[in-house]
This record gives structure tokens, C-alpha cells and sequence, in this order.
């Protein structure tokens, strides 16, 4: 009997120890699965979560067009835009105010937070895409003649004052030379440009 249980013993053991192999494998096998796993999510981006507004986040706001003004009639402050690219600072709570008092102020594109959490919260990103493409004097090329021509009929009247000074800059600089773009622009924001041509 005393062979037998050493036998059983013996057999117990072995089958331990041999498990216990088995499991430190297996369990190499899955730190190198977590670590591959791990490596795998380092390369899918993840999107940024955005920190929530609060009424009293300062928002700096800056006038595409020159000599917007806006009261706001909650506190009776007045906020004055000058010049094309001045920046005035806002709390979120008194651009909240603009936009239900007159969306005009962002949909027309008079103004542009420069805050994309706001961009995003008024539902306006696209228009701003649209308008950075324009104000992008690498666009103005034969190849994107007619995406700057339907962005040109769509831009609201205000902001096609801004647009024909920078068309204007882009020619008289020498860095828009392409007679068929410059024609396009001149048929699009009815202004002469050839004279401008260096």
C-alpha cells in the first residue's frame, strides 16, 4: 500500500507541478494577448471627450465682418466689434443669449466663437468649414474653382465684403495668378480683379 500511495503521490505531483506549467503558460499566453490588445488600442484613436460648458466659461469671439455690435439686455453690457479678426471675450451664458436673441450673429457668419465646444454645441461647424476653405488662399486653384464658386453663392451677403478684400489681397500679392480662377472670382463676387494682376 505505501508503494501505491507514493505511486498516487508521485502522480499527484507530477500532475500539480505539470499544471501548474500549463497555467504559468497559459497565463504568459494572455499577458502577451493583453499586451498585443493593448498595443492594438494605442492605434484606433479614440475621440476626445469634450469638457461640458458652464454659464461662466469666458469664450473669445471673434468679427468676420467689420461694425457688429451687440447689446445684451440681460446685463446692459455692450460688446463692439470693429474690425475684421477683433476678439472680444464672452461668458458661454451671454453667447447663449445672443444666439436666442438673433441667430444672424453666427449664422450669417458676422461673428465666430473660437471655442470648437460652442461651434459644435450651435450646430455650426459646417458653415465654419466653409469658410475657412475660403479664407485658405491654397484653394484658390483651376482644381477647386467651382467648390470656391458654390462656397462664394452660398455665403451670406455680410461676410462677401471680408471675402472680396481677401480675394482682392490674394491677387494684387501675386499669390492668385491663374487668369481662370481670377475670371471665376470676378463673375462669382462681381468685382474687377484683372487690374490687380501684377
Amino acid at each position: 500500500m505505501a508503494r501505491t500511495s507514493a505511486a498516487k503521490s508521485a502522480v499527484a505531483k507530477a500532475t500539480v507541478e505539470d499544471s501548474a506549467v500549463v497555467d504559468t503558460s497559459s497565463a504568459v499566453e494572455n499577458i502577451e494577448s493583453v499586451e498585443v490588445e493593448q498595443e492594438n488600442e494605442s492605434v484606433v484613436e479614440k475621440p476626445i471627450k469634450v469638457a461640458s460648458l458652464s454659464k461662466d466659461d469666458e469664450i473669445d469671439v471673434v468679427s468676420l465682418i467689420p461694425n457688429v455690435s451687440y447689446k445684451d439686455f440681460h446685463t446692459g453690457d455692450i460688446y463692439n466689434w470693429d474690425e475684421v479678426g477683433q476678439v472680444e471675450s464672452l461668458t458661454f451664458e451671454v453667447v447663449q443669449r445672443m444666439w436666442q436673441q438673433s441667430k444672424d450673429y453666427f449664422k450669417s457668419m458676422w461673428l465666430k466663437p473660437l471655442d470648437e465646444r460652442v461651434v459644435k454645441k450651435l450646430g455650426l461647424k459646417d458653415a465654419y468649414e466653409k469658410y475657412d476653405f475660403l479664407m485658405d488662399e491654397a484653394n484658390y486653384t483651376k482644381d477647386n474653382i467651382d467648390e470656391i464658386c458654390d462656397c462664394i453663392a452660398n455665403t451670406p451677403s455680410a461676410l462677401k465684403f471680408s471675402l472680396c478684400n481677401k480675394v482682392k489681397s490674394l491677387v494684387s500679392s501675386g499669390k492668385v495668378t491663374d487668369i481662370s480662377v481670377i475670371r471665376a472670382m470676378e463673375r462669382n463676387l462681381k468685382i474687377d480683379l484683372l487690374d490687380l494682376v501684377r
